[in-house]
């Protein structure tokens, strides 16, 4: 049965629905070094780093960038067969769409419940996706006369390829929001719930670090760490290192859910602005805190939360001095003011690297990891506090330099695109008293 609350109307009492929680029943994913979330979670609380040289995917490394990159494992493989493909289209496919349908399978079934009992029914995908250095193989190659090429590659069948594979008839679209592509992909996934346009969605990100270009471009609006380590919030950063990801995560409302990670409280995301001289270091990624910390007090005062309840953000920390600085500042004005415990902030791009558009993903991945453990990974590169921002200085900000026992009831997902999109998500603990049953014989 539904809840009502009472709703005034002309006089009248009036009974209105109450909107259904909504959580996060499934996760998976292909991180780099790890072919799944579990091993993810060994990479984090190994303290591993992920990011290295060996069986580097071109053979001249620009001077631009260094040899380091973030690799995925086992690439190549795809059951075409399972998956419903023909052969020859698996071969034109683009290597992000062909994964995108194997952690979407993964997902499903990690949230309990079979991929076969979605058929005919109204679940949305968003998948949000940005640059792909795989489609060069299928899509630019026209010697196939059967019209591979875009249905192979062609970034709406990125979520359309799943859509068809699972026979479900809810909304279905590739998102590119840049950086913010996946969180993107969950406000409109979030968003389409609340609405009734279906009762539940597989959301994804996918990065592939296939080419030295992408890194080379990114280069030039935020350093690209040659030494391979992404320095969040560290006093001797260098810019970041680019990553494989391929991640995915299941919405469902709370009542329809088998398995809990969390609740999703509130999505936005927003254009900010760019700078207008634009101009490194304070370019790209770099936004104004007062602009930030204005998005952020919005975004609290429409989710009904205070920022002080939140415990831990997992905040962008892309390795770029100014940027991160800027970010821990409106962190700063908005978390920590009447505020009596520090504000914890990690970011799992010390951990793995840049995974571009799906960072979000791979940020919330971290951060369930954390609500299921009740252990919140430390950055890895983090020897020496920044000295100019007196929220670590005075202890207002804890930066996660290791493992943290986390029993707490928010916690907070940042991000930013180089293209001036801020986004953020607010996620809620999801505790339920276990009921012992005694039954009568």
């Amino acid at each position: 049965m539904a809840s009502v609350v009472n709703a005034t109307v002309h006089g009248e009492m009036k009974c209105a629905p109450k909107r259904e929680r909504i959580v996060i029943s499934g996760m998976s994913g292909l991180f780099p070094e790890a072919h799944s979330v579990r091993e993810f979670a060994d990479v984090l609380y190994g303290k591993i780093n992920p990011v290295i040289t060996e069986n580097n995917r071109w053979i001249h490394t620009p001077r631009d960038i260094g040899p380091y990159t973030g690799k995925a494992p086992e690439l190549q493989y795809f059951d075409a067969q399972f998956f419903m493909v023909h052969q020859k289209l698996g071969e034109k496919m683009d290597t992000m769409s062909r994964k995108l349908l194997e952690q979407s399978y993964q997902a499903v079934y990690d949230s309990g419940i079979s991929c076969h009992s979605l058929s005919g029914k109204n679940v949305g995908v968003y998948i949000g996706s940005s640059f792909s250095e795989t489609e060069t193989t299928g899509f630019f190659d026209t010697s196939s006369s059967r019209g591979f090429g875009i249905m192979g590659c062609s970034k709406t069948m990125f979520a359309n390829r799943i859509s068809y594979w699972l026979n479900v008839k809810g909304p279905s679209m590739a998102v590119d929001q840049a950086c913010c592509s996946s969180l993107t992909a969950l406000d409109l996934a979030f968003a389409a719930i609340n609405r009734g346009e279906c009762e539940a969605a597989i959301v994804g990100g996918c990065n592939l670090c296939m080419l030295p270009a992408t890194s080379v471009h990114y280069s030039r609006i935020n350093s690209v760490a040659k030494d391979g380590r992404t320095k969040s919030f560290d006093q001797d950063a260098n810019g970041c290192v680019l990553s494989d990801a391929i991640n995915v995560i299941f919405l469902q409302k709370a009542s329809d859910a088998l398995r809990v990670y969390a609740e999703v409280i509130h999505v936005k995301n927003e254009y900010i602005s760019l700078r207008s001289e634009n101009e490194f270091p304070k370019c790209g990624f770099y936004r104004n805190p007062q602009e930030t910390a204005s998005f952020l007090r919005d975004f609290y005062t429409e989710a009904k939360i205070p920022p002080q309840a939140v415990d831990y953000v997992e905040a962008y920390g892309i390795g770029n001095p100014e940027s991160d600085k800027s970010e821990l500042e409106a962190l700063d004005e908005v978390f920590c003011s009447h505020r009596s415990d520090p504000l914890y902030v990690g970011s799992v791009m010390s951990n793995v690297g840049f995974t571009v558009a799906a960072s979000g993903i791979t940020s919330i991945t971290k951060v369930l990891l954390g609500y299921h453990t009740r252990l919140l990974a430390g950055n890895l590169h983090y020897n020496k506090p920044r000295q100019d921002i007196p929220a670590i200085k005075n202890g207002k900000i804890r930066i996660l330099d290791d493992h943290h026992s986390f029993n707490g009831n928010y916690a907070a997902v940042n991000a930013f695109s180089a293209t001036g999109v801020n986004a953020h998500v607010l996620l809620k603990d999801f505790r339920k008293q276990k009921v012992n049953i005694k039954y009568q014989y």
